[in-house]
């Protein structure tokens, strides 16, 4: 059977996907340095066009909402990406044969996607029709963290951004202390527990947790075939 040749343009944008976002590409799946270099590369574009979306997020807001202080956030938002991008470029280069520096640049680009959700969260979250679309950048920078392949790093940033969930639930989000005022903490705990905004904030934690069990599975199942097929280009080679 003649195979058919696909159109130019999907020819086109297939190179173009794998040059910016292709994991394996020009990369030697049995050398593991090679291979954190490349993810490293490929997560740091991802960023770049996080951030991209980020500074359209913030100049949406800018035009609807018309303060000063949001055009200052949004003008600052292009430095900011500009900065941490070329951050991560020289961590990444600046030994592509050291894993240790390889690792240290993982953990910046890890900890960098769930700050930045975070801080553009308690950016949006009490505005109506942002806060569901603000929310569902963490799971995205947990999502991005998970194509590393790597169950240590999922798991650390698993437990910070759930600290730091609880920690917006209860400031930020329902606003405890304007709940509790006026009341002791033995008075306001039983009414804390019978409210609406408890059982979301349970129900919250909950499906956060349930969608990280579900990424850990994926990142394990993935990570297991990655080994299973490293070690057989290795037997093919010898």
């Amino acid at each position: 059977m003649v195979s058919q040749k696909k159109p130019f343009y999907q020819r086109f944008s297939g190179k173009i996907f794998s040059r910016f976002f292709g994991f394996e590409e020009g990369v030697d799946i049995t050398n593991d340095v090679d291979v954190l270099v490349r993810r490293n590369v490929v997560i740091k574009n991802i960023i770049f066009i996080s951030n991209m979306i980020y500074a359209v997020m913030l100049f949406i807001l800018s035009l609807s909402q018309g303060g000063v202080t949001d055009w200052v956030i949004t003008a600052l938002a292009f430095p900011v990406t500009f900065t941490i991008n070329q951050i991560l470029k020289k961590l990444i280069h600046v030994d592509k044969t050291d894993k240790t520096k390889q690792s240290v640049a993982m953990y910046v680009a890890g900890f960098y996607m769930f700050f930045s959700s975070v801080l553009i969260y308690a950016r949006l979250y009490q505005i109506e029709y942002y806060e569901t679309a603000a929310y569902i950048l963490i799971y995205y920078a947990l999502v991005v963290i998970s194509l590393y392949q790597d169950k240590r790093l999922l798991s650390s940033s698993f437990t910070t951004l759930l600290i730091l969930l609880t920690a917006i639930h209860l400031i930020w989000t329902f606003n405890l202390q304007a709940l509790a005022e006026g009341y002791t903490i033995v008075e306001f705990l039983p009414i804390f527990v019978d409210s609406e905004a408890f059982q979301d904030i349970v129900l919250r934690t909950i499906l956060f947790m349930l969608f990280y069990f579900v990424v850990y599975a994926i990142v394990s199942m993935g990570q297991y075939m990655q080994e299973q097929r490293k070690q057989e280009l290795v037997r093919r080679r010898q």
